[in-house]
C-alpha cells in the first residue's frame, strides 16, 4: 500500500476543506479524482503528496514555473539536487547535451519540443502546462500525482498527455474536470463532494450520469 488515509480532515482558516476522508491507494493503481471546484481536491492530493514525496512527480495546478527562464531550464529544474552546484551553472549557459537530449525526447512527446529555448511566460497557458507535465516526466519517478494538469488543452492533446503519463508511470493519482476523460483511461475513480468522499469505485463501474450529481 503506497497511500493511505484514515479519517482525515483538513481546515484552512477555520473553514473545513476535508472531512473525515478514509481511502488506500495501492501501488500500479491509476486513480481519477472529480469533483466541482473548491470541494478539497487538491488539499487531498497535497496531503497524499506528503506521504511518499521523494517518490513523485508531482505536477501542481499553479505549475510553479519559473518566470523568464527557459522551457528548457523549468523542466531541467527537477533534477537540480542530482547535479552538482557547478553542473547546475554551467548548465545555465550552455545546456549538457546528454540532459538536453533527454529532455528534448519528453517535449517531443508533449508537442513543445520548438518551444524548449523560449521563456515560460511568452507560452499559452496550455503550452505551460506541458512544461509542467515535462519537469514531472523529467523526475523519473514511478508516482504521478497531477492537479488538473490538463485543464488548458483540448480534447486531443488532452488525450495524449495522459496516455503518456499513463505509460511513464507505475501509479498515477490525477484530478480531472473532464469526467468522460477520467473513465476512458483510469481505474479507479474517486468523487468528492462538500469534502466527502461521495464516490469510490472502479471506473468500468460508474456512469456519466451518476458524477453528475457530484456537481448538484
Amino acid at each position: 500500500m503506497l497511500f493511505k488515509l484514515r479519517d482525515a480532515s483538513f481546515s484552512y482558516h477555520d473553514k473545513l476543506i476535508l472531512d473525515g476522508i478514509s481511502l488506500s491507494i495501492n501501488k500500479g493503481e491509476s486513480v481519477a479524482v472529480v469533483g466541482a471546484s473548491g470541494v478539497g481536491k487538491s488539499t487531498l492530493l497535497k496531503l497524499l503528496v506528503e506521504q511518499q514525496r521523494d517518490s513523485i512527480a508531482y505536477c501542481a495546478q499553479d505549475l510553479e514555473l519559473v518566470s523568464g527562464l527557459s522551457s528548457y531550464n523549468n523542466i531541467y529544474l527537477a533534477k537540480l539536487a542530482k547535479f552538482s552546484t557547478f553542473k547546475n551553472i554551467l548548465n545555465l549557459m550552455r545546456p549538457n547535451a546528454q540532459e538536453r537530449k533527454a529532455i528534448q525526447e519528453i517535449a517531443q512527446q508533449l508537442q513543445i519540443s520548438d518551444k524548449l529555448d523560449d521563456s515560460v511566460n511568452r507560452l499559452s497557458g496550455g503550452q505551460q502546462q506541458r512544461v509542467a507535465i515535462a519537469r514531472a516526466f523529467y523526475h523519473e519517478r514511478d508516482i504521478f500525482v497531477g492537479d488538473e494538469p490538463v485543464s488548458n488543452l483540448d480534447a486531443v492533446k488532452s488525450r495524449a498527455v495522459i496516455e503518456a503519463t499513463l505509460a511513464r508511470h507505475t501509479t498515477n493519482i490525477v484530478a480531472l474536470h473532464d469526467r468522460e476523460l477520467a473513465l476512458a483511461y483510469f481505474d479507479r475513480i474517486i468523487g468528492i463532494k462538500q469534502g466527502k468522499i461521495a464516490i469510490d469505485t472502479a471506473c468500468n463501474q460508474v456512469s456519466i450520469k451518476a458524477l453528475e450529481s457530484l456537481y448538484l
